[in-house]
């Protein structure tokens, strides 16, 4: 069965944090208009457009209903937050909305684990050989690239259509980083992982951040140590 594709664009941060601000409170055939008219003037393209929207609302609006809690925090946390700290919300819905975006960026952290530049035909290959070498991988391959590059989180290398990491956002509010173990968990194939997968997780390679079980308490979570070294964090 071919996978699923759907990240078609280049979407931008400003573009992101309009829509979470209005996704709490508009309803659905309003944000469709307010979201045709904001984009009008930037995206030219009638079927750009739509397909822009499209993806704004996968992301911010039209949330799978296990992802609820998150949308729900997010909009309470988004208007004290900075510009880092919003494109942690932004990458993480963005990350749940879209599993091929996901897959990509967590090939990305697992390669620049190994190496300081990556090549955007090194990952293309490796996309095709998870979505099937359809040109439309290609296309979406191109608009999650450059997305990280618009977002500041990879720029490019030394090397001709390469890239290397920007500098990591960091992570140090309570509860963002209590947003983050979730959203991690969530995006997993179960409800539980270890402390020590979240914290090295490579799919969220882009911030710094360091998650203790003082951070999870009375917060949603179950914290329980298995053997002497291993603490396993579910949602529940």
């Amino acid at each position: 069965m071919t996978k699923p594709v759907g990240f078609d664009q280049k979407i931008l941060l400003h573009h992101l944090d309009y829509t979470a601000t209005e996704a709490n409170r508009t309803e659905r055939k309003e944000m469709y208009e307010k979201l045709e008219d904001y984009l009008f003037t930037e995206i030219k393209g009638a079927a750009s457009r739509r397909c822009a929207k499209a993806m704004l609302m996968k992301i911010w609006f039209l949330v799978e209903d296990e992802h609820k809690h998150l949308q729900e925090e997010a909009f309470k946390l988004l208007p004290d937050l900075s510009k880092a700290e919003r494109i942690l919300l932004h990458y993480g819905m963005t990350v749940l909305a879209y599993p091929f975006f996901g897959d990509l960026v967590r090939e990305m952290g697992k390669l620049f684990k190994l190496q300081e530049e990556v090549l955007s035909q090194q990952i293309g290959r490796i996309m095709k050989n998870l979505y099937g070498e359809r040109r439309r991988v290609e296309v979406a391959t191109s608009a999650t690239l450059t997305s990280l590059k618009a977002w500041g989180i990879i720029t490019p290398g030394e090397k001709r259509y390469s890239y290397i990491q920007s500098k990591k956002f960091s992570i140090t509010s309570n509860e963002l980083l209590q947003w983050l173990a979730e959203a991690i968990i969530r995006n997993s194939e179960g409800d539980s992982l270890s402390l020590d997968i979240i914290n090295s997780h490579p799919t969220f390679f882009p911030f710094s951040y360091q998650i203790g079980t003082s951070d999870l308490r009375d917060s949603g979570f179950q914290v329980n140590r298995q053997g002497l070294d291993m603490i396993i964090v579910q949602v529940v």
